[in-house]
């Protein structure tokens, strides 16, 4: 409960423009919100910035937080539509495969240890075919670990959605594999 609490002190600090406030829940979350943003765009830069923008877009809003769902939630489906929107602004529904291996410099570090092998390097490059939607219904569920009804308010759609979204994300997911072998 106390972490509850401090949320709730956090995010009413926030409503009072506390930068400190606002830095320390950048450091909570920020993590999460780029792995997100990363997922859906595919490209570890874009991925900062839409992460960045969620967060501008966060503490501008927060006014509009009214504590119905986790702030983590909250926060997290800003991401998604964040990242969502600059998939259609930039059109960036497929990556080019010969990127992945060089995504990212030295001085920077994937979100977790996706490329550390063969099929999990293949699966990545998998998921980035799919459709936004399928891409970010399998992140949030699978990856992240959100259970339905989570992902449903992330993605801001109903829970028999998201049932649907899966069910067809997996199948194109699966004829993708079954194509590259």
């Amino acid at each position: 409960m106390a972490v509850q609490q401090s949320h709730t002190e956090l995010v009413e600090a926030c409503k009072r423009g506390d930068r400190r406030a606002m830095e320390k829940i950048y450091r909570m979350y920020a993590r999460a919100l780029f792995n997100t943003a990363y997922r859906i765009t595919g490209d570890f830069h874009y991925a900062e910035d839409v992460m960045h923008e969620a967060f501008i877009k966060a503490f501008e809003h927060m006014d509009a937080y009214r504590g119905d769902a986790p702030l983590g939630a909250w926060l997290k489906r800003i991401a998604v539509n964040e990242s969502l929107q600059w998939l259609k602004k930039y059109r960036r529904y497929e990556t080019d495969r010969d990127e992945w291996p060089e995504m990212a410099a030295e001085d920077e570090t994937p979100p977790d240890d996706t490329w550390q092998t063969e099929d999990k390097k293949r699966l990545a490059e998998a998921l980035m075919k799919l459709n936004p939607r399928y891409r970010t219904v399998l992140s949030l569920h699978y990856i992240e670990g959100y259970d339905l009804q989570e992902t449903a308010s992330i993605m801001d759609i109903s829970y028999a959605n998201v049932r649907t979204l899966l069910t067809r994300a997996k199948q194109q997911l699966k004829k993708i594999l079954e194509h590259e072998r």
